[in-house]
């Protein structure tokens, strides 16, 4: 995993380095894939949300004046517990659990620095997810341990999810330092909750409409950008109210025989710390999150890197 992260680095700054930078060429569309997983913090410890891989595909239009990001993404997310070696149902503290999903999100830039998203999601927990399948790929090829109790894993369900957020900014600092909160809830199958957190941005950012933070980027027409380069730094916390989690309680309808399920945590805290880079054609992301136990029966918090790569064309 480790030399994957330094491949990551290597591929982007040639990409930087190679591709022609006009600061004012509308490339429309843009492709990004995002890796999340434990080992990117070099620490020998692998567990509860051990591995996400997303791939995105986004495109912009304009629509009565305002400017609309719509984004089509597929994912996998995978869960484990503590115990790697699983020997009873007893070493599961977090549930076996994989969640694969596809999802539609539209972002409408607002007056005043604001944001409004939408997103409905189709996705599936349990054997149906390859939680399983993948993370034994993985592990496999780059030489970890196997975890042992995937019997026990959430059984299949298939669930859909209606989610939405807000963002404006509160207070920016000519472009330097920017204060953003956004609220979020979702309501659905598989994961109901609501959220409220505030983005700490300092560094050289354009406005919201047009920021690599809201992976807006993408352009529908010549743009008159404030910077042609973005780099900053940003901090999120956030605190998460759950109303309901698929990945720890099984399905909402069908929980099925055999899983070892359990029950999530009400009030959850998040947060995460990140570098974001970005031209006209290319965004590379790193980022570490922190955040407190999902399920009531984790034994410890839980913490995970992240790295994204976004690619945008005409």
């Amino acid at each position: 995993m480790r030399w994957l992260l330094c491949a990551a680095f290597s591929i982007t700054i040639a990409c930087v380095q190679g591709q022609p930078n006009p600061l004012n060429a509308p490339f429309r569309h843009e492709l990004s894939f995002i890796n999340e997983n434990d080992a990117y913090l070099f620490r020998e410890h692998d567990a509860y949300y051990t591995n996400g891989i997303f791939l995105a595909f986004r495109w912009a239009k304009e629509r009565n004046g305002k400017k609309q990001v719509h984004q089509a993404e597929l994912g996998q997310k995978i869960y484990t517990p503590l115990i790697r070696k699983t020997r009873s149902a007893a070493d599961v503290d977090r549930p076996y659990c994989g969640f694969l999903y596809g999802r539609y999100q539209q972002t409408s830039f607002l007056q005043k620095e604001s944001m409004l998203s939408y997103s409905i999601t189709l996705g599936t927990v349990g054997e149906a997810s390859l939680g399983e399948n993948v993370q034994n790929a993985y592990h496999s090829l780059f030489g970890y341990g196997r975890f042992t109790g995937w019997q026990y894993q959430v059984r299949n369900a298939v669930g859909a999810d209606l989610a939405i957020s807000y963002a404006r900014t509160l207070w920016e600092d000519s472009s330097w330092i920017k204060l953003v909160p956004q609220v979020q809830a979702s309501l659905g199958m598989n994961d109901t909750h609501a959220a409220a957190g505030m983005y700490f941005c300092l560094g050289s950012l354009e406005s919201n409409r047009n920021t690599a933070l809201w992976n807006a980027r993408v352009q529908s027409a010549e743009t008159a950008l404030r910077k042609k380069h973005e780099l900053f730094v940003y901090w999120y916390p956030e605190i998460l109210l759950q109303g309901y989690n698929a990945t720890v309680q099984g399905g909402l309808f069908s929980k099925g025989e055999g899983a070892v399920l359990a029950e999530p945590s009400c009030c959850m805290f998040r947060h995460t710390t990140g570098i974001c880079y970005a031209n006209a054609r290319i965004t590379l992301q790193l980022g570490i999150t922190f955040e407190s136990r999902e399920a009531i029966s984790q034994k410890t918090p839980q913490q995970y890197g992240s790295v994204m790569m976004a690619y945008r064309m005409k």
